[in-house]
């Protein structure tokens, strides 16, 4: 065993159990977290959200609903982190292990006509003679929702809240992880693992990215045979081989660095998406509390 492979080891040691490891994922909490609502605030703060958009689109004409809202788990730091469920691994293979990207916002895919998207974003100032709020009905919604936060610039309180803000930060992060030399250390000792069993692949990404089982967009008019043995195979070693190089450790301790970098940097910006989503969940409250009186 290289010098490199026991090092990762020793980081890892309360992994070492191969798939008697623990089903449950480690600790995936990272920085960033906390500028996020967690999957039941982001919940209520949609569910207003929604409620109020729909309202505002009725006085437009357009009897507009949007899907029913439901708590999604942001696994998105899973990813990030690189742990691998052995219990799927043995059940399934790689089958599941690709997410739908709604599961990182907890926004529902819905989708809209031309008037009605003109409406909700305020593409338009009048529809059929009825006035159409500056920035759209979700931007009316996020108004109110957005009241009252605290520091926060009247021209942030008004505009339609950036979903996609603090996933982006986590992408910067992301982008300096990937290039932290103990990133490629870990594939490496990971893939030392992978070829004392038998397995010869450079990185975890191509071993779940296995032509035979896995889609690409060169082929994905063709359904290939999922949870096959050799697929199932793959997965039990590819899990066994994360957690006795301790690689996800080592990936997380990369990732908190990366983030806690984003945070230092913009520590300002953050503070009023904070103070934006305090203010979210007060407000969604009282909104989705009136509703129910």
């Amino acid at each position: 065993m290289s010098v490199l492979r026991m090092a990762l080891v020793m980081a890892g040691v309360a992994a070492v159990a191969g798939c008697s490891a623990a089903a449950n994922p480690p600790d995936t909490t990272l920085p960033l977290d906390a500028y996020s609502l967690g999957a039941e605030d982001r919940a209520q703060v949609l569910r207003a959200r929604f409620m109020l958009a729909e309202e505002c689109m009725r006085r437009a004409g357009l009897d507009f609903r949007f899907p029913a809202v439901e708590p999604v788990t942001n696994l998105h730091n899973i990813d990030y982190i690189g742990w691998f469920d052995p219990g799927q691994a043995q059940k399934s293979g790689y089958v599941g292990e690709r997410r739908n990207v709604s599961e990182d916002t907890g926004i529902p895919i819905y989708s809209v006509g031309d008037d009605e998207f003109r409406v909700l974003m305020g593409n338009v100032r009048r529809y059929h003679g009825r006035t159409v709020p500056p920035g759209g009905c979700m931007a009316e919604a996020d108004a109110v929702l957005n009241r009252g936060a605290r520091g926060v610039a009247p021209a942030d309180i008004r505009k339609r809240f950036d979903d996609d803000e603090v996933p982006r930060f986590a992408d910067s992060a992301s982008d300096a992880a990937s290039r932290d030399p103990r990133i490629a250390a870990a594939e490496r000792a990971w893939s030392e693992c992978m070829e004392s069993r038998g397995f010869h692949y450079s990185d975890t990404g191509q071993a779940g990215g296995d032509p035979r089982w896995a889609t690409t967009a060169k082929d994905d008019q063709i359904v290939k045979p999922r949870g096959t043995q050799a697929e199932i195979d793959t997965a039990v070693a590819d899990a066994q081989c994360r957690a006795e190089t301790g690689y996800s450790d080592v990936r997380r301790t990369v990732y908190v660095e990366a983030q806690q970098r984003v945070i230092d940097r913009d520590r300002a910006r953050l503070g009023v998406i904070r103070s934006l989503n305090e203010a979210r969940l007060a407000n969604s409250a009282k909104v989705l509390g009136s509703q129910r009186r």
